[in-house]
C-alpha cells in the first residue's frame, strides 16, 4: 500500500534534543548535589512522564527530588534555547520541505506534553507546518502502546498502514510498528535491541539520507 502521509516523533528524531536536555537534566541534579548517569537518562527516552519519573526514582532512591530537578533541567533547557535556538536533526528542514514540495502531509507524535511540545515548536519556527500534532497528554496510553500513532493517522485522514513513521526509540518503535505504520529508525542516543531493530522497515542514518531515499520510501 502507497504512503499517504509520515509521521515524526519529535524529540531525537526530528530535533537534536535528547543529548541537550539529558545534558541540562545532569546538570540540574549535580547543583542540588546528586549525580544523575547518563545511562539513566538515556533509559528514560520514548517513556511517559509517569513512566520516567519511575525509571528515575528507581534508580535514585525515594529521596531524590525528581519534580524540583525535573523543573530546573527544563529551565537550563529553555534558558539554552532562548540563547542558541533549537537544535534539529541532520536533514530535518530538508525533509519537511521534501514533503511539502510532494503534497506529503505530515505530523507529529510525542511522548513530551503539549506545554512543551507547543513552546519547542515555537522556538524552532515549525509550530505551524504540522497538519497534526498528539502529545503524551493527550492520549490515556503512551509508547509503546499504538494509541498515539492511531491517533495521529486518523488526525491525518488515513490509515494507519498508509503512513510512514521515523522514529529513533525502543518504545516509538514498537508503538507505531504495533498500530501499524511503516517505520524507520533514525539512530540516535538510545540503544535499540535487535529484536526492535528487526521490526522497522528500515535503518536509515539520517534525515538527510531520507531525503535521497523518499522516492523509493512513500511509493
Amino acid at each position: 500500500m502507497s504512503i499517504k502521509a509520515v509521521i515524526f516523533d519529535m524529540d531525537g528524531t526530528l530535533l537534536d534534543t535528547e543529548r541537550l536536555l539529558s545534558k541540562c537534566l545532569i546538570d540540574a541534579a549535580a547543583e542540588e548535589g546528586w549525580t544523575l548517569e547518563m545511562d539513566t537518562v538515556i533509559d528514560c527516552i520514548g517513556t511517559t512522564e509517569a513512566e520516567t519519573e519511575q525509571i528515575v526514582s528507581g534508580a535514585m532512591g525515594c529521596d531524590y527530588p525528581y519534580d524540583l530537578i525535573r523543573e530546573k533541567g527544563l529551565q537550563i533547557f529553555r534558558e539554552y534555547i532562548e540563547q542558541h535556538g533549537i537544535p534539529f536533526k541532520s536533514g530535518a528542514q530538508r525533509l519537511l520541505d521534501c514533503l511539502d514540495n510532494k503534497k506529503i502531509p505530515y505530523g507529529l507524535a510525542t511522548t513530551t506534553e503539549r506545554r512543551d511540545v507547543d513552546e519547542i515548536l515555537s522556538f524552532a519556527g515549525i509550530r505551524d507546518r504540522f497538519s497534526t500534532t498528539v502529545c503524551g497528554d493527550e492520549v490515556v496510553n503512551g509508547k509503546p502502546d499504538p494509541e498515539i500513532y492511531l491517533k495521529a493517522a486518523e488526525n491525518l485522514g488515513v490509515s494507519v498502514n498508509q503512513t510512514l513513521v521515523f522514529e529513533d526509540s525502543s518504545p516509538g518503535i514498537n508503538s507505531a510498528v504495533t498500530a501499524g505504520a511503516r517505520v524507520i529508525w533514525i539512530p540516535d542516543i538510545q540503544h535499540i535491541p535487535e529484536n526492535v531493530r528487526e521490526r522497522c522497515y528500515a535503518e536509515i542514518g539520517s534525515l538527510d539520507a531520507v531525503c535521497d531515499r523518499l522516492g523509493e520510501l512513500v511509493r
